[in-house]
């Protein structure tokens, strides 16, 4: 494991020493609270607890393929936007995107056709991991772990990354309304003492994934180092210029619009307007 050893487990002695030395790891990385959500910092990061081994296995399993396309982000930064547009512009040459519109998303959440690492793929040390060689190419994954974290495989790889930011301003109070709706915030008394407690921690980095400076500095160096292999997307000018920012990512992602099909959106786009 990156923090922990670079070998995978092949039996159970080797499964019993990664969790000795995770139980040890999991003393020592300091602990804190997000909206009741108990985080540690690890790797420079502030890391769910309840993922943490998730994380640990995904950078010791996982093996990335050069077609591989990764969307990275912090939480509440348009991820659940992108996934839907990653996933309608790979497929829209098998299917419509009407069919897609109105079948897929109905069906199946965002999340669903473009799974988390940390979150969806991968498990605790004593479940069996995943097998995701024979998925269909290209594979579109979700993290929202810094770069600087990401296993080697994906590093050393062609693959490529997708990464979206949004105005810090706009991710917090988004980041705010979303936590405050689940149940296990219920009792919380929302005030002015509590917001202003919250944006304190919140600038000092200490949230799901924080620091933001960070995490978007990490994928920002490796787009001006890499810029064929890392595109940065920002919420605020997708929505300002959606045509604009779709036909890049669809270029980035090796699936441009056909002349044909930027004339058949043009002539959709007229009659909707009549």
């Amino acid at each position: 494991m990156n923090a922990m050893s670079n070998s995978k487990p092949k039996n159970a002695v080797d499964l019993e020493q990664l969790k000795a030395e995770f139980k040890e790891l999991d003393i020592s990385l300091p602990k804190a609270l997000w909206f009741n959500h108990p985080l540690q910092h690890y790797q420079g990061f502030w890391g769910p607890s309840i993922a943490l081994e998730n994380i640990i296995a995904f950078q010791t399993h996982f093996e990335a393929q050069d077609s591989d396309i990764i969307l990275a982000s912090l939480p509440k930064t348009g991820t659940t936007w992108l996934k839907s547009l990653l996933y309608t512009i790979l497929n829209r040459k098998s299917t419509s995107l009407h069919t897609i519109s109105q079948q897929v998303f109905q069906t199946k959440n965002p999340h669903e056709l473009v799974p988390s690492f940390e979150f969806s793929i991968y498990k605790k040390f004593n479940e069996t991991q995943p097998d995701l060689s024979d998925l269909p190419s290209p594979r579109l994954f979700s993290t929202h772990i810094p770069f600087l974290s990401l296993p080697d495989s994906i590093k050393s790889s062609k693959s490529r990354i997708v990464y979206v930011c949004r105005n810090p301003l706009d991710t917090f109070v988004s980041t705010w309304y979303f936590n405050l709706s689940f149940y296990m915030n219920k009792d919380m008394k929302p005030s002015m003492e509590m917001m202003e407690e919250y944006v304190d921690k919140y600038c000092m980095g200490l949230f799901l994934f924080g620091p933001y400076e960070s995490h978007l500095l990490g994928y920002w160096k490796e787009h001006l180092q890499n810029p064929d292999r890392v595109l940065l997307l920002e919420y605020e000018g997708l929505k300002k210029e959606p045509k604009a920012h779709v036909r890049k990512l669809a270029d980035f992602i090796g699936c441009p619009f056909s002349e044909e099909e930027e004339n058949e959106n043009e002539r959709k786009g007229r009659r909707m307007e009549e």
